[in-house]
């Protein structure tokens, strides 16, 4: 890529997911060989220009060395407005472009009528090239999440008036059910075999068939 653009080495205090923030902490101590109160600041989430005006091939070594270390880091884009391009001068009498012979082309013209000078003959139509601000962009880390996941805020539970019992402690009072009484005055037991109902002897019916004759 052209000297014409530049970057920035930028780290927001990003690291890979399997590093815990105490060792990121430490890494970046040891890299750039500063205290762990100090090397603490840059995990903030704020944004910090580790280094200013890098080409894009010694950016992306500086990003490869940090990212060894389990630390993300992105390149900012910007134009390099001290950048002046090279020109240098041939000997006299180089010939700087080769003409081309072009063998002409004979093209039929007996069928082409020739209109007035100055005709027009059709609109033209002028394209706007489009114009993009790239001012804003910047490179990130390939393994970087492109769109911040998203917190969902941890429920809180009122546990002020929860208390936790002993293991095996009885958790609701076993109800008391009152024992029916009944009223056993008027009753009285007989002796084992007696008889508790007395058969009732039904008379039996006397017919008179004195005045009764059987047919022949």
């Amino acid at each position: 890529m052209s000297r014409e653009i530049i970057f920035d080495v930028v780290f927001k205090g990003k690291f890979v997911r399997n590093l815990d923030k105490e060792r990121a902490i430490l890494h970046f101590s040891k890299l750039f060989k500063v205290p762990l109160e100090k090397a603490e600041k840059f995990f903030d989430g704020q944004p910090r220009t580790l280094k200013k005006d890098q080409e894009l091939n010694k950016a992306s070594t500086f990003r490869s060395a940090l990212k060894k270390a389990g630390l993300k880091v992105s390149l900012v884009k910007k134009i390099n407005e001290n950048y002046k391009p090279e020109l240098s001068l041939s000997a006299p009498g180089v010939t700087i472009v080769t003409e081309k012979k072009i063998t002409p082309v004979e093209i039929q013209t007996s069928q082409f009528s020739l209109d007035e000078v100055g005709a027009q003959f059709a609109e033209k139509t002028e394209i706007q090239i489009p114009e993009f601000d790239l001012s804003n962009f910047e490179i990130d880390d390939s393994d970087s999440d492109i769109v911040e996941k998203k917190k969902i805020p941890e429920p809180k539970f009122d546990l002020d008036n929860i208390s936790v019992e002993d293991v095996g402690s009885t958790f609701s009072e076993k109800k008391e059910i009152p024992k029916p009484q009944f009223d056993l005055t008027n009753l009285s037991f007989e002796e084992v075999g007696a008889t508790l109902v007395k058969k009732k002897e039904k008379t039996k019916v006397q017919i008179d068939t004195d005045g009764i004759e059987l047919c022949k």
